[in-house]
């Protein structure tokens, strides 16, 4: 293909950062550049019971996650009902806890694979990998009915969904503080219990379950205030919009070998935020481009990229876009990591 290339050398001091972070394509774009909330997952050693009851002690150890937010982020209002998660790992699985506060627990379907957002549910996303391709979605409701798929990259870039896979070896129970579908009673909230098996999610050897790599992960939380909508989206870490298909914006799972309850570590994040947020903003402006314009660019100019965007980056980096009018390939080489972050039309990103 003939390609159009344009390179941009960049040298920033970080002390000038701050004052030029308020203009450009990272203003424009900050609802959707927030920092990903990060979790430490650690080893359990004892034998989980999957009954949606949490009476183990590793999950009594096990930290929770942050309070859930509205999915677009700051500047929203806080969830009525709080909702909290919990994770921990073994040899064979990852575990996965959630205590939702609900005052009327209510769940209908009862078919496997049944839409389940279209009523109140419990979300996990999982993206091992990290390049927002190939990812899982695994949904339930509070009678424990799964919803589960893959999708092949995110719906922004023309993803398909694949309902058809099923995780071969989840384990899943829900209980319920409260009573199922009663209305006249007030309940206090139901709990999602999950076993996720490794091999049901990974796609193949690039970064499986083992201490020291890190996932892309994220919650989400389908609540129905009123019959008719609008649903409530609460989740983990916010994407900054009403769609939970943006795999660049969820959370970061770390595993350590260390026990659940004992000696801890500290959460190593594994890019460089300001790069990484750049790039983004980049891609949501090609998207942007091409809605616009009805093709990408390989001009940063037209991009709406400014001295002040580039300023955010280290000392030394280098920014390249080649580009035709249906195909894009970004790419920033963070000045002093020997890094480059790539990312491209069908989202896909990588490091090299």
């Amino acid at each position: 293909m003939n390609k159009k290339f344009l390179i941009a050398t960049l040298i920033a001091a970080s002390s000038t950062a701050a004052a030029f972070a308020q203009d450009g394509l990272l203003k424009k774009y900050a609802q959707r550049l927030s920092t990903p909330r990060n979790y430490v997952c650690y080893r359990t050693t004892e034998k989980i019971k999957i009954d949606g009851k949490l009476n183990e002690r590793s999950w009594n150890k096990a930290a929770e996650t942050e309070s859930f937010v509205d999915i677009s982020g700051e500047g929203f209002p806080k969830p009525i009902y709080d909702t909290k998660a919990r994770m921990m790992w073994d040899n064979d699985y990852l575990y996965v806890a959630a205590v939702m506060e609900e005052p009327n627990i209510v769940g209908h379907f009862t078919q496997r694979d049944t839409i389940i957002y279209h009523e109140n549910d419990f979300e996990v996303f999982i993206d091992p990998t990290g390049d927002g391709q190939n990812y899982f979605e695994i949904e339930n409701n509070a009678r424990g009915v799964v919803f589960d798929l893959m999708l092949d990259r995110a719906y922004r870039s023309g993803g398909n969904f694949h309902i058809q896979w099923d995780c071969p070896g989840l384990k899943i129970a829900v209980s319920h503080d409260g009573t199922l579908n009663k209305e006249k009673d007030k309940d206090r909230s139901w709990t999602v219990e999950m076993a996720i098996p490794h091999k049901a999610i990974t796609r193949n050897f690039t970064n499986p379950l083992v201490a020291g790599n890190i996932w892309r992960l994220n919650f989400s939380r389908v609540e129905w205030l009123k019959k008719g909508g609008p649903e409530e989206n609460w989740v983990w870490t916010p994407t900054g919009e009403i769609n939970m298909h943006a795999p660049n914006q969820w959370g970061f799972l770390q595993f350590s070998d260390k026990n659940v309850g004992g000696e801890t570590e500290e959460f190593r994040c594994p890019y460089n935020m300001e790069a990484y947020k750049l790039l983004w903003a980049m891609f949501y402006a090609q998207l942007d481009n091409r809605e616009k314009q009805g093709a990408f660019t390989s001009s940063t100019a037209l991009l709406g990229v400014t001295d002040s965007d580039l300023a955010t980056l280290p000392k030394g980096s280098n920014v390249n876009i080649e580009a035709t009018s249906t195909l894009f390939s970004i790419s920033v080489r963070v000045g002093g990591t020997g890094k480059t972050y790539v990312v491209d039309q069908n989202g896909k990103f990588e490091v090299k």
